[in-house]
């Protein structure tokens, strides 16, 4: 590190081992020494192969069996962090000066400088992460059972330092494919400092719709639009297995080519000034294509607000007019979505 406040990689892996970093984020602890090794179910994957993991100390070098891949401590960074080159830069030298990698509090010199590429193409993530459905989150604050979030693959996990103090999510592309997690901070300082949503660097969030694979085969009978994964899953609980989400207030080409496949559609956004301005300008750019009817939300709600008889009620009173073909267009239950 030089005066001006700038780091290069090599001086950065100089100051930190591999063994530090592993301590850094929590991950020495479920790991056991043999030799100059360390070895144990992989933390990036969450498997539960206890050798599938190995890190070799004095080369400052690790590798996962199961199909991580390796490398040394910066694409170890990358990997747990999501992150690019210059933010992994930034962990290490926050480890390096005894710092906690994944404090909010921390302050990041915004001097730096990196001798290796600082960018990369978001890579999807195709391992299951295990996931603890019992959140007091989902639970309690979006009345989403636990069975539900199961069935969504939502939950809490610790074996990941990426979703660490978050409600995760687990993210297709619209085929059904993999492509990672994303996680709901459940911290309010971290909310008030990063925003509620920690998505992986370069995640492709305009090309993808939540739930696009599970609807697909009804999306000839009509689907409900909506902003939140959240709220995908309180309907379906409802009965409405129908819904997708668009991660957001905006819609991409790729997201209104899907959804001008419907025979209608059903904008249930957010109660808020961006929901419906979003609501209205989605309304304008698909009506020529299908039938789209708006419902508005009271000010300041959200559809996971309601009961579930209030969403079930809301969709029948948009079925008959929205599709002629079908009395229910939008119902269809799902035998996973009742219970706790």
């Amino acid at each position: 590190m030089n005066d001006q406040g700038s780091f290069s990689f090599r001086e950065l892996k100089k100051r930190v081992s591999i063994d530090q970093v592993l301590a850094a984020y929590g991950l020495a602890g479920a790991l056991k020494a043999q030799g100059d090794q360390l070895r144990g179910a992989c933390p990036l994957h969450g498997g539960g192969n206890p050798t599938a993991f190995r890190v070799h100390l004095s080369r400052g070098i690790w590798h996962c069996f199961s199909g991580c891949g390796g490398g040394d401590v910066v694409e170890l960074i990358r990997r747990i962090e999501h992150c690019d080159y210059a933010e992994a830069a930034r962990h290490l030298h926050r480890i390096a000066k005894g710092q906690n990698p994944m404090s909010p509090d921390t302050i990041i010199p915004t001097a730096t400088t990196v001798t290796e590429k600082d960018s990369h193409p978001f890579r999807p993530f195709r391992f299951s992460i295990p996931l603890q459905p019992r959140v007091p989150f989902l639970q309690e604050y979006k009345g989403i059972h636990a069975k539900t979030a199961a069935r969504f693959e939502a939950g809490r996990t610790e074996r990941s330092a990426f979703l660490r103090d978050t409600a995760a999510v687990r993210l297709h592309d619209i085929d059904g494919q993999p492509l990672g997690y994303c996680g709901r901070r459940l911290l309010p300082e971290h909310v008030a400092r990063f925003g509620k949503w920690r998505f992986p660097r370069g995640f492709p969030k305009s090309e993808i719709l939540y739930n696009a694979h599970r609807a697909l085969s009804a999306r000839a009978q009509g689907i409900v639009v909506v902003e939140c994964p959240w709220a995908v899953m309180r309907l379906a609980q409802a009965g409405v297995t129908r819904a997708v989400a668009l991660l957001g207030t905006t819609m991409s080409e790729v997201q209104a080519q899907w959804l001008n496949q419907a025979s209608a559609l059903l904008l249930m956004l957010d109660g808020d000034e961006a929901g419906r301005k979003a609501a209205t300008m989605i309304e304008e750019s698909l009506a020529g294509s299908t039938t789209v009817a708006v419902h508005q939300l009271p000010e300041g709600h959200e559809p996971e607000d309601l009961s579930d008889h209030q969403l079930i009620a809301l969709v029948e009173s948009y079925s008959s007019s929205l599709n002629q073909y079908s009395s229910s267009p939008l119902l269809g239950t799902h035998p996973d979505t009742k219970g706790v």
